[in-house]
């Protein structure tokens, strides 16, 4: 009976412990899993950006088809490191950024700087 009751143990205690590491293991791209999901992230963050700095349709239109190709490249690299991931993340951000004006690069940038100094302010302690 204790070899037993051991046994079924020692299979719940592996089962589970293999499950939790392939979880956390998985460097998934979230286009690939979800590409409406995406599509509408992207629109969301596009609408954000001409909140702030006022896009042209032109532009909008531009960004749209620079993140379409960075997902294509991130689809590629299934299998990438983090770091690759990072770096294919700030060519797009400076794709992006080059598409704007000087005027809505200043815009964007004056918005980014107020913002992180305003969440300062109200996250210390004490």
């Amino acid at each position: 009976m204790k070899k037993t009751i051991l046994a079924i143990a020692t299979i719940v205690t592996l089962t589970v412990g293999n499950s939790f590491a392939q979880r956390y293991n998985r460097h998934e791209v979230p286009a690939i899993n979800n590409s409406r999901a995406d599509n509408n992230y992207e629109e969301l963050r596009i609408n954000q950006l001409d909140a702030i700095v006022k896009l042209s349709r032109k532009q909008e239109n531009k960004i749209k088809q620079i993140e379409n190709h960075y997902d294509q490249l991130m689809s590629n690299r299934r299998y990438g490191n983090v770091q690759s991931v990072q770096k294919l993340e700030r060519a797009k951000q400076q794709d992006i950024i080059s598409i704007l004006t000087p005027a809505q690069r200043d815009r964007l940038f004056a918005y980014q700087n107020g913002n992180r100094f305003d969440n300062k302010r109200y996250n210390r302690r004490g």
